[in-house]
């Protein structure tokens, strides 16, 4: 008989599966020429490494030690919000503003510094996201779908309505259509969480 993976154990292998999917040679060409292809696979690169931070955190609560005991207590003491969203929301608003994107599309070095970066986030965050009360769950994804909401309208009126791009290395045209991406992929998570959020906090 065949033994099916324990949940952290399919957190990790996941995770790994899209990390390699957003970091292989083939994504990182697709995405110097695609900007919807660039905005999918980091995305896919942080949650992927995300579910590897959720395993991790399991790893080292299941391992104790005085080091991993120290930082586990730092992490629930602080609801994981610092590792979350301090240290892992800092580096991806980082790579995000239009002078260090662009370098990561027209720079190797950049990219892979970008990618190593992203990985270090989205572990972080992971290891946050098991400290979370549920409460700062829905929170939290409701941010990550509401920014990316706001992320979509930035774009849309700066490349439909004043033909400017914020991200050089692409056509104003990629990037009114990355804006209708992010909508599409913000508009029925962001609702749900908002609702979620709103019975997390007993308000109904």
């Amino acid at each position: 008989m065949v033994r099916m993976p324990r949940a952290s154990e399919a957190y990790l292998f996941l995770g790994v599966a899209m990390i390699i999917a957003s970091a292989n040679p083939l994504s990182l060409q697709l995405s110097t020429v695609q900007e919807i292809a660039k905005f999918s696979f980091d995305m896919m690169l942080v949650w992927g490494a995300g579910l590897v931070g959720i395993w991790l955190a399991k790893r080292l609560y299941q391992k104790g030690g005085r080091a991993a005991t120290s930082f586990l207590d730092f992490n629930y003491s602080t609801k994981g919000l610092v590792l979350s969203w301090i240290v892992g929301g800092s580096i991806l608003t980082y790579w995000y503003i239009p002078g260090p994107f662009e370098a990561s599309v027209t720079s190797t070095m950049a990219r892979a510094f970008q990618v190593i970066s992203f990985i270090v986030a989205g572990i972080l965050s992971g290891i946050g996201w098991e400290a979370m009360p549920k409460v700062w769950k829905s929170i939290t994804i409701f941010a990550v779908f509401s920014m990316m909401a706001t992320m979509a309208e930035i774009f849309l009126e700066m490349g439909g309505y004043y033909a400017v791009d914020v991200y050089r290395p692409y056509p104003v045209s990629q990037l009114v259509e990355t804006s209708y991406f992010l909508f599409a992929m913000a508009f029925v998570p962001s609702t749900y969480y908002m609702v979620k959020i709103l019975k997390d906090l007993d308000i109904f």
